[in-house]
This record gives structure tokens, C-alpha cells and sequence, in this order.
């Protein structure tokens, strides 16, 4: 069974919440509600907790500052906010979920299962863990996600955000093709990196492919529309995709005729 700790300022999201939890996500513990980042860390000195769904804005200390001062090495966190802006790259970027409020339960389910698949799998966990570290070290530094963090085995991995040619969708995982021909699989839904990538950028061309602008080499109208990287790859555009696909690189690119 997961334990969870709530927190959040205000006492009719904690009822709401767990409610939820109780009521429609399955293997889930409400092991305490507190309403203050103090209340949370006396809590978690004294109890076992294996997951904190956190509220963002609370009054004296925010959820971030609660993150700076208590140990988070065997925690999974998943933030809570009404602001659908806020620092939600940066969250993201960490591997670290979040939801909207008003929380729908179909999301929290979503949430649920993500930190059970996380408990689940020593690599995730692992992933997780030192992701969540990554993200507390980006608090308050307030400067755009350049990089990713990418655990591997007994170390982490920075890659610049320029690195990636294209992402190719595996599953749950993500399949990241670099400029140097090697390949990294990350435990994030391709959805997870298009939240996240600037779409000026990096373009979801296919469900199962996003590209950065900057590498494609060539652009193919045959077969319904093909991109090719400057790695080798060619993905398919899919319809829906191609006119976005088209207007950005248009953008993007000194271009002279027609690109259709």
C-alpha cells in the first residue's frame, strides 16, 4: 500500500484529495494531511511517507522551499497548483509530476500509476530520485531549462537541449537520437518532452516523432511527407501534422519557392 502525505494550505483541498485517493485510486494510503511546509517536515521526520502531493503556493514557505530542507531520496513528489504556467517546465523537466487544480480524477489516477510504476522498477526509481536532486538544485536560480538530466548507471548525464536531433515515442519511454549518433532512452512519454521542448524548436511531426528544426536536412512530399535528419533518420510527418510542421520550418528557414 502507497503512503501519501497531503499538503496544502487549505483544508477543503485536503478533504477533496483524499477523498479522491481513497475512493477511486486503488492501493493508495492517506498517511497524514497537514496544511504547512513545517507541519510536513515534522511529519516526515516521524512517519513513513512514500509519496507527497504537494501544493505549490502556501503561505511562509512554498512547496519548493519545503523541497530545499527536508530529504527527499526515497520520496516521490507530485505538486499540486491552480497555475498552469508556473515553473511547470522547470517540474517537468525534472521528472517530477504535477497536477491542475480543480484535480480531476482522471489525472490523479494517472499520477497514481506513474508513481507506482516509479516504485515498481529500481531503474525508474533511480531516475526519479536523481531527477527530483537535479530539480531542487534548480530552485530559485530561475534561468530556462537548457539541459536534461539523464541518470545512467552510477552517474548522470547532462544534455544540452541543442544535443537532440529527434525524440521517437517507445512505450512509456522515450528514445532521445543525439547529434553524435548515440541513443538515450528515458523513462518519460514522448507527450511528457512535447509539455515541455519549445515548440519552436522541437515539433511533434507524428505521435511517435518530434524534431528539432535545426537538423532536418531535408524535407520529402512523397509518401505524404517525409523528414530527413541530418543523423539519417527519416520519420514520417503525419497529415494532421504537416501544415505545423511546414509553417515552422518556413519560419525558421531562409526559403525561396513554394515548400509543399
Amino acid at each position: 500500500m502507497i503512503q501519501a502525505l497531503l499538503v496544502d494550505d487549505e483544508a477543503n483541498n485536503l478533504l477533496s484529495l483524499e477523498f479522491m485517493l481513497l475512493h477511486d485510486c486503488e492501493g493508495v494510503a492517506v498517511a497524514g494531511k497537514v496544511q504547512s511546509a513545517e507541519e510536513a517536515r515534522v511529519f516526515l521526520k516521524e512517519n513513513p511517507v512514500d509519496v507527497l502531493f504537494l501544493d505549490i503556493s502556501m503561505p511562509k514557505e512554498d512547496g519548493f522551499q519545503l523541497l530545499e530542507t527536508i530529504d527527499t531520496q526515497n520520496l516521490k513528489v507530485v505538486f499540486v497548483t491552480a497555475h498552469d504556467e508556473y515553473m511547470l517546465r522547470a517540474i517537468r523537466a525534472s521528472a517530477v509530476d504535477y497536477l491542475l487544480k480543480p484535480v480531476k480524477i482522471d489525472e490523479l489516477q494517472k499520477a497514481v500509476e506513474k508513481v507506482k510504476r516509479t516504485l515498481e522498477s529500481p531503474v525508474v526509481a533511480e531516475q526519479s530520485r536523481m531527477l527530483l536532486q537535479h530539480f531542487k538544485e534548480w530552485i530559485g536560480q530561475k534561468t530556462p531549462v537548457q539541459r536534461l538530466a539523464v541518470p545512467q548507471l552510477g552517474s548522470i548525464r547532462y544534455v544540452s537541449l541543442d544535443e537532440i536531433v529527434s525524440l521517437q515515442a517507445d512505450n512509456n519511454y522515450t528514445i532521445l537520437h543525439l547529434v553524435d549518433m548515440q541513443k538515450m532512452v528515458i523513462s518519460k512519454t514522448l507527450k511528457e518532452f512535447e509539455d515541455l521542448l519549445d515548440d519552436n524548436v522541437f515539433v511533434r511531426i507524428h505521435k511517435s516523432y518530434i524534431v528539432n528544426l535545426t537538423y532536418v536536412k531535408e524535407y520529402r512530399s512523397t509518401d505524404g511527407g517525409t523528414a530527413i535528419m541530418t543523423d539519417g533518420n527519416r520519420w514520417s510527418i503525419s497529415r494532421r501534422q504537416l501544415d505545423v510542421f511546414l509553417e515552422k520550418m518556413k519560419k525558421s528557414t531562409l526559403t525561396f519557392g513554394k515548400m509543399k
